[in-house]
């Protein structure tokens, strides 16, 4: 084991509160090793120029062929496309959720892509944080 550096860490009631619950549910020992894993977690094996999101399109069905364009860019995309879901506003506007995750260069291609799709009023990509 490395050489333990010793510091304090400052917590808002409530959050200190919901880390010792987390802490009892992980098995943990002490708090010391639960910080460290997140720590390490967030540093080591996070995705740094990943992200994750949904891409939010309203368009005109009558208008292009949007269903089977999607349909292409889900098979050109499906390393970042998770799922899609998509309801009727009305009897011509459809709105459609696109649920992404991958590297966020991958995904603004894909975004420009939906955008110059003929009959889609407006897409939008809304981040996780």
């Amino acid at each position: 084991m490395d050489k333990v550096v010793r510091t304090g860490i400052s917590f808002e009631p409530k959050l200190l509160r919901s880390f010792d619950k987390f802490i009892k549910e992980k098995g943990y020992r002490n708090r010391s090793e639960a910080i460290n894993d997140v720590i390490r977690d967030r540093l080591f094996h996070k995705h740094h120029d990943g992200v994750t999101g949904t891409i939010k399109v309203v368009y005109d069905q009558r208008i292009g062929h949007y269903g089977k364009n999607v349909s292409n860019l889900q098979h050109d995309y499906h390393c970042q496309i998770v799922s899609s879901m998509r309801t009727y506003l009305d009897h011509h506007t459809c709105l459609e959720w696109i649920a992404v995750k991958g590297k966020v260069e991958r995904i603004n291609k894909l975004l420009k892509r939906i955008k110059r799709t003929e009959g889609v009023k407006k897409a939008q990509l809304i981040l996780e944080e």
